[in-house]
């Protein structure tokens, strides 16, 4: 299964234990220790593989982070397990989007920096550096 294909499954789905198994990932559970009113979170990384998840306190996976680029200990991932389309340049992603009429988001006129895709079940998040994709995230859509 594709990275994408794992959203919105809860933390225990046998698709998902699979997945933390054969990446042999640790879950780590985020409490609100400073007794903040934060809502609790599972988060996992796979930095030899290049991405990271994240769960939220139902424990569904609502972020998966991939590292198209090298940083932070992460290798680049293998865009072959990401089930969407990397972009090359923010411009071929704005020409995707429009293509197919998907609602989209990016910063102020001038600026190149991360374009979102909006779909009805997922959001992707493309952001840029030096003009080449460096980080993609995939995402449940906000409410």
């Amino acid at each position: 299964m594709n990275l994408v294909g794992y959203l919105n499954r809860k933390l225990k789905d046998d698709a998902v234990i699979g997945l933390l198994e054969h990446y042999d990932m640790e879950v780590i559970y985020e409490f609100d220790r400073l007794h903040e009113n934060t809502a609790d979170a599972y988060s996992s990384a796979a930095k030899d593989a290049g991405f990271e998840l994240r769960f939220n306190e139902h424990q569904v996976l609502e972020t998966i982070w991939c590292y198209v680029k090298e940083r932070d200990g992460f290798m680049a991932v293998d865009s072959g397990i990401l089930g969407v389309p990397c972009y090359s340049s923010f411009a071929e992603a704005v020409n995707s989007v429009e293509a197919r009429h998907l609602r989209l988001s990016k910063p102020s006129a001038g600026s190149e920096a991360w374009i979102r895709m909006e779909e009805k079940s997922i959001w992707r998040h493309y952001e840029f550096l030096d003009g080449e994709l460096a980080l993609l995230t995939l995402m449940l859509p906000w409410e």
